[in-house]
């Protein structure tokens, strides 16, 4: 099994490493703007927390998440100092800050971020399409401006890849997990944020647009939300009514699947696992897990 470390990177003097990890939670999902890594660890050192700068967990050489401390306590219990924190990823960054609202012309995803990105250690795709133009409301975070322009230009939102790259296109990965070390696998269905019809204001002020979908039909459910004129999606109405049933339906049904270890996947990346229901499908969520028994991931993918 790849060495597994917690990396704390310190104001003005390096980084100190710690390996011996009481425990360790990392979640990464597509429709999140950061990691969180969640963690134990016997201190073997004395170390001032305000002075910690950035959290990093690794795998081997692979850098898994990377964020500030946004909690960290240490407690002593038998002579023995244990660390707590909670980390999430410096993406996080995206869904705090505000960019300047209005019409932009003629922007791509390179455009948004070299205007607007909270910091430049938040890297991103490049080469993306360029749209005429999007139109963003006030009170937008950049992740809420980042997706209108990922709906218009590609018809998905943006999602987070490696520990702090801002993606529109999809993986052109696949990854073998294999079958030995499955733990567990199966199906799950979800249908408590799904919406069957939505209406949206139009400029006369009278809900003139509506949206359905038909997969809450044979569940019984009637989920009905009304909205105000979104100036974002008014030369395009329907794209907008769609991500949002889209969103609301974004783990309807999908499979599962748990296994010792980690064999490098990452999100939008497609799983082989021949002769189980994940095969062939993308990651949308990871959960990887490290205690006493060691390493295991879980994957739910659409």
């Amino acid at each position: 099994m790849a060495k597994i470390y917690i990396r704390f990177e310190i104001i003005g003097s390096g980084n100190l490493d710690y390996r011996n990890i009481v425990s360790a939670r990392l979640v990464k999902d597509r429709y999140t703007p950061y990691s969180e890594l969640r963690a134990s660890v016997v201190l073997n050192n004395s170390i001032n927390l305000n002075n910690i700068r950035r959290v990093a967990l690794y795998i081997g050489s692979r850098r898994m998440h990377y964020g500030p401390a946004d909690y960290i306590r240490t407690r002593v219990r038998g002579g023995k100092t244990v660390l707590e924190l909670i980390s999430r990823g410096i993406t996080l960054m995206l869904g705090q800050n505000e960019p300047e609202p209005g019409v932009w012309s003629k922007v791509s995803l390179t455009d948004i971020m070299k205007s607007y990105s909270p910091s430049s250690e938040i890297t991103y795709e490049s080469g993306t399409d360029t749209v005429n133009y999007v139109n963003i409301k006030e009170k937008s975070t950049l992740w809420e401006a980042i997706g209108v322009y990922a709906v218009k230009a590609y018809g998905r939102r943006a999602y987070i890849r490696g520990d702090r790259q801002v993606n529109v296109s999809l993986s052109i990965l696949s990854v073998n997990i294999g079958t030995q070390r499955l733990i567990e696998y199966g199906k799950q269905l979800d249908t408590r944020t799904m919406l069957s019809k939505i209406y949206m204001k139009n400029v006369d002020g009278e809900y003139g647009y509506s949206y359905s979908s038909g997969k809450t039909i044979p569940h019984g459910i009637t989920r009905e939300k009304y909205y105000g004129l979104d100036k974002q999606w008014l030369n395009n109405v329907d794209a907008g009514l769609k991500d949002r049933i889209e969103f609301a339906e974004r783990e309807y049904l999908v499979e599962h699947i748990t296994y010792e270890g980690y064999c490098g996947e990452d999100i939008t990346d497609k799983i082989i696992c021949k002769g189980y229901g994940v095969n062939g499908k993308r990651v949308s969520r990871m959960e990887i897990t490290v205690n006493s028994k060691g390493m295991q991931t879980k994957l739910l993918c659409e």
